[in-house]
């Protein structure tokens, strides 16, 4: 008796457990249409002070810069980044060896992949040596001109993108600067 009880109630447990997986919604009425909406949240785009940084740019002979593959011009705003970027510090006093320190690595760092990146992208022909141009001269004019501004939500931005895409995005469509 008490065998046939439990198999009965398990017969209606497990019934009553398919009719409540294929029921709809239980706040939802019958012929209702209601369709799940996606929010997208626009991303955040950054501002920063910027100048124009000519006389430094002419200043740089082209005996202190080298060949570059996206131009002279590109070249000479590579090098000045690198020597606003970076200075060299004795490790001991006396001792001949420096050691290289960044000022804010992140957006070295991230510069520097996308430089690697836009190069790869142009030697295997996805883009063109012209959009190149125009975007790593973008992230270079971004770079220099954010450097002595507070960056510590950009730099999150940065450290939270994963994608070299996204990353170029990030410098060339999401910053603007304020001339």
């Amino acid at each position: 008796m008490k065998t046939n009880f439990l198999f009965i109630y398990a017969f209606i447990f497990l019934f009553s457990g398919k009719t409540f997986a294929n029921r709809p919604n239980i706040d939802e009425k019958p012929g209702s249409t209601k369709t799940s909406k996606v929010v997208s949240v626009p991303l955040q785009v950054f501002e920063f002070r910027a100048t124009t940084n000519n006389e430094e740019l002419n200043a740089i002979s082209k005996e202190m810069i080298e060949e570059y593959y996206l131009g002279e011009t590109i070249a000479t705003k590579l090098y000045l980044f690198e020597s606003k970027y970076t200075y060299q510090v004795p490790i001991v006093p006396g001792n001949p060896q420096t050691r290289t320190v960044i000022r804010k690595p992140v957006i070295y760092e991230a510069v520097k992949k996308i430089e690697k990146h836009l190069k790869k992208a142009v030697k295997k022909g996805e883009i063109s040596i012209e959009t190149a141009q125009s975007k790593f001269d973008k992230v270079l004019d971004v770079a220099r001109n954010i450097l002595t501004a507070d960056t510590a939500g950009f730099e999150k931005a940065i450290s939270e993108t994963t994608d070299l895409n996204a990353l170029t995005n990030l410098f060339v469509n999401r910053v603007k600067l304020l001339f």
